[in-house]
C-alpha cells in the first residue's frame, strides 16, 4: 500500500467539529436535566463551590470524592445564576426494569423550559463545558492519530470522527459530568508524549497528566503507558527517557500536590480512599469470574450507549450488533495486517527478524494503543473490588482515544490504504448511529405518555369530579396487576379543562373505617412522565396505581386528594368547599 501524504486539510476537521457541536447540542438539550448517570450528584458539587466558595468535607457531597477541577470551573461559570435546586423534583415513580412506569429520576416541570433561568441555567451551563471538552477530546484524537500515523491522515480523522460520534461519548458530554474532561485531558497528554522527544513535550505531558488528575483519578492509571512510552522513545540514550519520564511524572505530581496534601490532612489518604468508600455501594463479597465477566458485557454496551440516569436504558440490539461486527472486522483487518508485514519483512537471519520483532513491540506507539486501554480497564478492575456499579464503559474513557485508533488501525487493514472512504464511511455510519440512539434512547423514552383512546376511557367508571378550577377526575377502572404482582390496579382518568400553572400531585390514600391511613402514594399524576404545568386543556392522562393487596380489605377504602408541590394548598373539591379534600373513591376491595 502507498500511503496517501497528501495533508489533511482542515476544513475536514472543522466540519467534523462542527456536525459534533451540533449533535452534542442536540443530545444536551433533549436529554431532561439530571437524566444522567450521577448528574444531580454532581451539580450538588458545583453548587456547593459556588455557594460556600470551598471544597466540601465529608461524605455529605457525595460526588467530592472526584477530583474538584471540572467542577472548580463549573462552580466559577455559573455561580451568577443562583445555583437553585427548586427544579429538581423527585419522581418517586422511576424504575430501571422493563415493568416500571417511567424512566425518568426527576419530574420534569416548565421551570426547565427556555429561557432558561436559575439552577437550570446553571446546570444547561455546566453541561455546555463538558460540551466543549468533548470537541477538545475530538481534536486531540486527531492530534494523536497523526502523531501516531504521520503518513495517514485520514486515519487520524477516522478515529476522531468515531470519538465524536459514539453516542455514549455524546451522551455523557452533554451531561453535568467529569468523564469527557478528563478523557480530553488524558488524550492530550498522550499527544503530548507522541508529538516529540524534547523535553518540553514532558513538560507538556506532565501539565496535562496533572490537570488530569485534578479532574478524575482514573486518569492517572494512563502514567505508566507515558512513562513507558517516553523510555522506548529514547532507546539508545535511557538517561534522558528517563529524564524525560520523570519530568513528567514529578510535574504532575506539584500540579496535584494541593488537592493531593488536603486529601491526606482530611483523610489520611492522598486520593481520599477513606471518602470514596463512603460513597459508595460496597461490593459485599470477593470479585469472582461471572463479577469479571459481569463487568465486560456491562463495559461493552455501555461503551457504546446506554442512557438514563442509571444507564438503564439500553439502544435497539441492531446497534450493538452493528457496532459488534465493526470490532470483529478490525480484529480481522489486525490479523491480515500484521501476515502482510510478517511476509514483507520476512529475512535469511530469523534472529534478525525476532530481534526486530522485539524492538517493534518496546515501541512508544504500542506502549500507548494498547498499554492505555489495558492499564485503565485494569484500574477499575481494580477498583471494582471495592465498589458495585462500575460496569459502565463510561469509566473506559481516559482511554478512549488510543480505543479509537485500534479500532481504526484494524478497518485500515481491510481498506487497503483507501484513507478518504475509510474516514468518510466510519464518520458517516457513526454519525447515523448517533442519530438513531438520540431517538431511541433520549426522544421516545422521555416523551410524554400516550392518551387513552376513547374505548379505554368507556369502559372506565365515570366520575367527573372537579379539584380546584380545571383538573378534573374524569373516571376510574379497577384492574389485576400483572401475573405474579402482589398488587391490585387502580387507574384515574385525569383531565384538565383550562391551563394549569402549578406543579399538582396526587395523593391515593387506602383508610380504614375509622380514618386511619393504611396505605398511600403521592406523585405527579401519569408517574411523572408529563408534569401538570405542562397538560394542554382536554388532554386526559392516566395515573396508573399499584396497590399491595395486604392494603385491600372489606374495612378499607380508597380516596384521592391533589396538591401543590411541595407542601399544599390542597385543592378544594368543587360543588364541596368545606369538605375534606379527598374524594372517596369507593371500598378498596380486590376487583
Amino acid at each position: 500500500m502507498t500511503p496517501d501524504r497528501r495533508p489533511s486539510p482542515p476544513r475536514w476537521l472543522a466540519a467534523l467539529l462542527l456536525a459534533q457541536l451540533l449533535l452534542g447540542l442536540t443530545y444536551s438539550v433533549l436529554n431532561p436535566l439530571g437524566e444522567a448517570p450521577d448528574e444531580a450528584d454532581h451539580y450538588a458539587y458545583i453548587v456547593y463551590i459556588g455557594r460556600e466558595g470551598r471544597l466540601p468535607e465529608g461524605p455529605t457531597v457525595t460526588q467530592s470524592k472526584h477530583p474538584p477541577l471540572y467542577h472548580l470551573v463549573a462552580a466559577w461559570a455559573t455561580r451568577w445564576t443562583g445555583l437553585d435546586f427548586g427544579f429538581l423534583r423527585s419522581n418517586p415513580d422511576v424504575g430501571v426494569t422493563s415493568e416500571a412506569q417511567a424512566p425518568n429520576f426527576f419530574v420534569h416541570t416548565r421551570l426547565e423550559d427556555w429561557p432558561w433561568r436559575g439552577g437550570a441555567l446553571a446546570m444547561h451551563l455546566a453541561r455546555l463545558l463538558s460540551l466543549l471538552a468533548g470537541l477538545l477530546l475530538t481534536a486531540a484524537t486527531y492530534g494523536l492519530g497523526r502523531a501516531v500515523w504521520p503518513a495517514w491522515p485520514g486515519r487520524a480523522l477516522a478515529a476522531a470522527a468515531f470519538v465524536a460520534f459514539l453516542p455514549e461519548a455524546l451522551f455523557i458530554g452533554g451531561a453535568v459530568n467529569n468523564d469527557i474532561p478528563a478523557a480530553a485531558l488524558a488524550t492530550l497528554a498522550l499527544w503530548a508524549t507522541l508529538r516529540g522527544c524534547r523535553f518540553r513535550d514532558a513538560a507538556l505531558a506532565g501539565l496535562f497528566m496533572g490537570l488530569g488528575l485534578l479532574t478524575k483519578v482514573s486518569t492517572g492509571a494512563l502514567w505508566p503507558a507515558i512513562a513507558l512510552a517516553m523510555l522506548a522513545q529514547e532507546r539508545r540514550e535511557p538517561r534522558r527517557g528517563l529524564g524525560r519520564a520523570t519530568l513528567a511524572i514529578g510535574l504532575a505530581l506539584l500540579i496535584a500536590t494541593p488537592w493531593l496534601w488536603r486529601n491526606w490532612r482530611l483523610y489520611g489518604d492522598p486520593l481520599g480512599t477513606p471518602l470514596v468508600l463512603a460513597t459508595v455501594d460496597r461490593r459485599p463479597a470477593p470479585l469472582g469470574w461471572s463479577d469479571l465477566l459481569w463487568l465486560l458485557r456491562g463495559w461493552f454496551f455501555s461503551f457504546w450507549g446506554k442512557f438514563g440516569g442509571a444507564g438503564h436504558l439500553a439502544l435497539p440490539a441492531p446497534l450493538y450488533a452493528l457496532w459488534a461486527g465493526l470490532i470483529g472486522l478490525a480484529g480481522v483487518g489486525w490479523v491480515l495486517g500484521e501476515c502482510r508485514s510478517q511476509v514483507a519483512g520476512r529475512r535469511p537471519q530469523e534472529a534478525g527478524g525476532k530481534r526486530r520483532a522485539a524492538m517493534r513491540i518496546v515501541h512508544p506507539v504500542p506502549c500507548i494503543l494498547l498499554g492505555s486501554p489495558l492499564l485503565v480497564a485494569l484500574a477499575v478492575i481494580s477498583y471494582s473490588r471495592m465498589a458495585l456499579g462500575t460496569d459502565q464503559g463510561r469509566l473506559l474513557f481516559p482511554a478512549l482515544a488510543p480505543i479509537a485508533l485500534l479500532l481504526v488501525g484494524g478497518l485500515a487493514g481491510l481498506a487497503g490504504g483507501r484513507d478518504g472512504l475509510l474516514w468518510k464511511g466510519l464518520a458517516g455510519l457513526m454519525a447515523l448511529t448517533a442519530v438513531v440512539a438520540l431517538v431511541a434512547g433520549i426522544v421516545v423514552p422521555f416523551a410524554p405518555p400516550t392518551p387513552p383512546d376513547g374505548e379505554e376511557l368507556a369502559q372506565a367508571q365515570p366520575v367527573g369530579q372537579l379539584f380546584g378550577e380545571g383538573l378534573e377526575l374524569a373516571a376510574m377502572r379497577w384492574t389485576e396487576g400483572a401475573s405474579g404482582r402482589p398488587a391490585a390496579e387502580l387507574t384515574l382518568y385525569w383531565r384538565a379543562w383550562q391551563p394549569i400553572a402549578a406543579d399538582l400531585r396526587s395523593a391515593l390514600r387506602v383508610v380504614d373505617n375509622s380514618g386511619n391511613l393504611i396505605w398511600e402514594w403521592k406523585r405527579s399524576p401519569g408517574a411523572g412522565r408529563l408534569s401538570t404545568d405542562r397538560w394542554p386543556p382536554g388532554r386526559v392522562v392516566a395515573d396508573v396505581y399499584r396497590i399491595p393487596r395486604a392494603a385491600l380489605g372489606e374495612r378499607a377504602h380508597v380516596e384521592v386528594g391533589v396538591y401543590e408541590f411541595p407542601d399544599g394548598p390542597w385543592l378544594p373539591l368543587a360543588g364541596q368547599p368545606e369538605a375534606e379534600p379527598f374524594l372517596l373513591l369507593g371500598p378498596a376491595a380486590e376487583p
